[in-house]
């Protein structure tokens, strides 16, 4: 090989390898230094707050690519990449708030920016965050977000209502969730059971959802009781009670015990309620 020709592709090979240190080289000096989520639950909306460190002196653009940013009830996972939240963003598609399309730019020190969170199901989610500059990786790092289980509890009470002719029991049952997270279609079951005879006298099941840290009524109809008691005197009333679907008729002597009880994937909650009460008298 002649000695020029050893000269050129040498003097090539240097070009490509200045080349290559000028375009990495000068690029952003970005890290992540920090990731935090409050807790949220399930169905609901959260955050995660990234500090970024721009080492450089001068200000730049990078993008945010981030996987497992919201996953479905069928574990499908959805990754988010540009969408980041202003500081007056009130929900994760309020246009005005949220950069879709636009890098974010950092000045020199840290930088605080906040992206969107949305869980269905509760669990734990590695949130896989990298930053990019003009397709260059600059830095990555994981955040574990633990969405926790709803915590669900159920509640009977009674109204007494005396007439003439009967003592009217008017049930009223709260599905209770002391929880973060969201239950969808809790099932739930209610047995009746005449305690002076030992027999079933009424069963009952249905579903009902009931959000993070919030209550949900047992009922058919707003405005209405859960279920009706009636203990008559002598004859029973023969009133409907509509549109009440559960109604129980006894008479004197008669007690019931009303059993509820939920269930939520591994979680079962129950309740329970004698009527009358036994220390209750005329």
């Amino acid at each position: 090989m002649k000695k020029s020709t050893l000269i050129s592709i040498s003097v090539i090979l240097l070009v490509l390898v200045l080349g290559g240190l000028w375009y990495y080289g000068s690029g952003a000096d970005v890290k992540i230094t920090d990731m935090y989520a409050s807790p949220f639950g399930a169905g609901d909306p959260g955050k995660l707050n990234i500090t970024l460190q721009n080492n450089g002196l001068k200000p730049v653009d990078i993008w945010l690519e981030i996987e497992n940013a919201f996953v479905d009830e069928n574990g499908t996972s959805y990754s988010t990449s540009r969408l980041v939240i202003s500081d007056n963003s009130t929900g994760p598609w309020d246009e005005g708030s949220v950069s879709l399309q636009r890098p974010i730019r950092l000045v020199h020190g840290n930088n605080s920016v906040s992206v969107w969170l949305g869980y269905k199901l509760p669990g734990e989610y590695p949130v896989k965050v990298r930053v990019v500059q003009n397709g260059r990786h600059l830095d990555e790092d994981t955040y574990l977000v633990n969405i926790p289980l709803p915590e669900l509890h159920l509640k009977l009470e009674n109204e007494l209502e005396r007439r003439n002719t009967s003592d009217v029991y008017k049930v009223y049952g709260y599905l209770i969730n002391y929880g973060l997270s969201s239950a969808d279609k809790v099932s739930t079951n209610l047995t009746v059971t005449n305690e002076r005879t030992g027999k079933t006298v009424f069963t009952s099941s249905e579903f009902y959802s009931v959000g993070g840290q919030d209550k949900s009524a047992l009922r058919a109809w707003p405005g209405y009781p859960y279920a009706i008691v009636e203990i008559a005197h002598d004859k029973p009333s023969g009133d409907s009670y509509m549109p009440i679907p559960i109604v129980i008729v006894g008479q004197n002597g008669d007690r019931f015990l009303l059993n509820i009880t939920s269930r939520w994937q591994d979680q079962v909650t129950s309740a329970e309620l004698h009527i009358p009460a036994q220390e209750e008298g005329r």
